[in-house]
Parts: structure tokens; sequence; C-alpha cells
């Protein structure tokens, strides 16, 4: 049986780090102790730290940095433990640093430390841990924090939004990407991919154009990976296009592609036959381009090869 835990029963926390004191006149900073730690891959927790008994294997954790130099999210991991007391030999492998203060903590796996830290101050709004944005501070106070998956994926959609964009604004795409992200990043990211696409063709098909939504004002319109993302496709949003139900599914069935000319190919199988009307009556049109992040022809030209169009 898997390690790993039913989406119901995750956990989500913020581990707060700071500027530390060693004796009575040296700092370490919280930032290099942040370091050390994703090094050594263990967060050390005072004995006495509460929540540390709701704190389970397979969790989910950002990394939040206090202190004037800081007020930002720097990284994720999953834990790859349980609260625990370190044994002697570990203790010693370490202790190596002066402010390594305690015996007890979690091992870390799955570490992403970002290249851009999150800054707290654009999310405080949208977290809702934060009760009175106009003392937010005093919600962060203490070691770690558990928070809502919401919550999380609000403060991760942040960092993945922003990697999503530097991607798409490469020059030369990125046909696959890495998949060695976490389960929890991973969703965060492809629903913030997702609503990117969305959003860039202002929730209209690209095809027929429709932009259709429902009574609590959500579209019909759906994202779909040019190259599959069950392939390794690329987040990069020039791999990306809206569609609407009926020709997402027949975009992902190879029902009809797209030419580098950005015009619609259909296949022959379905030309003049009225069940399909709705596909083949758009042969030869050019679909819909948004304003920035166009389909790029190394997607366009792989979802040709792979459905069988010259």
């Amino acid at each position: 049986m898997s390690d790993r835990k039913s989406a119901q029963s995750m956990n989500y926390w913020i581990f707060t780090v700071k500027d530390a004191r060693i004796g009575t006149e040296k700092k370490q900073k919280g930032i290099e102790i942040y370091t050390q730690r994703m090094s050594d891959a263990f967060w050390g927790l005072r004995e006495k730290i509460s929540n540390r008994d709701y704190i389970e294997k397979g969790d989910f954790v950002v990394f939040y940095l206090a202190g004037g130099q800081g007020h930002k999210f720097l990284g994720t991991c999953t834990l790859a433990s349980n609260y625990y007391e370190l044994g002697r030999e570990e203790k010693k492998m370490l202790c190596h640093a002066p402010f390594f203060q305690s015996d007890h903590g979690v091992k870390l796996a799955e570490i992403e430390v970002w290249d851009e830290p999150v800054s707290i101050f654009p999310l405080i709004k949208s977290l809702s841990f934060i009760e009175d944005p106009k003392v937010w501070g005093t919600y962060l106070q203490g070691s770690i924090h558990r928070i809502s998956e919401s919550d999380y994926s609000v403060i991760v959609g942040s960092a993945m939004s922003r990697e999503i964009l530097e991607l798409s604004d490469m020059k030369k795409p990125v046909l696959t990407d890495e998949t060695s992200r976490t389960m929890a990043s991973r969703r965060v990211r492809d629903a913030v991919f997702m609503e990117q696409v969305k959003k860039i063709y202002d929730y209209g098909c690209a095809v027929c154009g429709k932009r259709r939504f429902s009574r609590s004002n959500h579209p019909e319109v759906e994202s779909s990976h040019i190259k599959p993302k069950g392939e390794e496709g690329s987040d990069d949003l020039r791999n990306g296009i809206a569609l609407c139900r009926l020709h997402h599914w027949a975009f992902d069935e190879g029902l009809f592609s797209i030419k580098d000319d950005y015009s619609i190919v259909v296949e022959n199988r379905i030309r003049n036959v009225k069940d399909y009307v709705e596909i083949f009556a758009f042969a030869n049109r050019k679909i819909r381009l948004p304003n920035a992040y166009a389909p790029h022809y190394v997607f366009l030209r792989e979802h040709r090869k792979r459905h069988g169009f010259a």
C-alpha cells in the first residue's frame, strides 16, 4: 500500500523561519537557517511546539520567512516523517550549525526552493486564515500554522503563475515539462495553467468563438494542452488552447487539428457527415487567436503528428 495519504486526509502547513540569536551578540539570518535546513532535508521543531501531534508524513508545507528582511514565502516540500526525536547519530550529523537548537523535528522530501520568493502582501486579502488584514502579522506568530488546501493553493499558485508566464515568454518553447513536482504543487500548477489559458482567450472557444456561462458565472469553455499533460506536455501557455466542450473533445480525440497558419484541418472520415457538422463546418477557417501566447507551431506539429495529419 502506498504511503501517500488520501486527498481528504492531507494536512497543509506554514513553517516559519526567522533570524536567530546565537549567544548574546551574533545573529544568524533566517534565510541562512532556511538554506541549511533545505540542505539537511530536516526541519527542527522544539519538543513543546503546538500542533506537533497533528504533523504527519505526507503533509504539505510552504515555508515562510518572517522578520524585517522577510514577509515572503520561500518554497515547498512534503514531510518524509512524522514528528520525532532524533537519535544520537542523527543528532551528531545535524548539529553542525550553531543555530540548531532542537532534538525533535521532521524529515523533508520533494523540496522545491523557489528562485524568487513570493511576498505575502499581495496575498493577505486572499488568505482565509488571516481574518483581519489590518493585523495580519498576528496570524503568523509562532513556528508552524495549519492552513487549508485553498490557502496553500493561493500561496503556491502565485509562484506557479509567475513561473508559467516566465516559461511562456521564452523564445524557444520547451516541449515537455519535468515531472518531479509534488502532487500538491502539480495540482495547483495545473489549476493555474487552466485558468490562465481560459483568461487569455477571454473565456471563448478558439474554434467557434462561443462564450457561455452558467447562472453562477462559471464558463463552459475548457483549457486543453495541445501536447497532452499525460505525455508530459509543457505548461507553456503556447501549449494551451481554450475550447468549448464539444471542440475540446473533438480536438483531444483528433477529429480536427490546427495547421501552422492556424487554419483548421478536419479528419476525412467526418467530412459532410451531418452528425459532425459542428466540427467540419470550421474546416479551413482560422482559429480565434488570443492577444498573447498564441499556440506555437512546435506544439501544433506534435498534435498533428500524434493524430496522423500531414
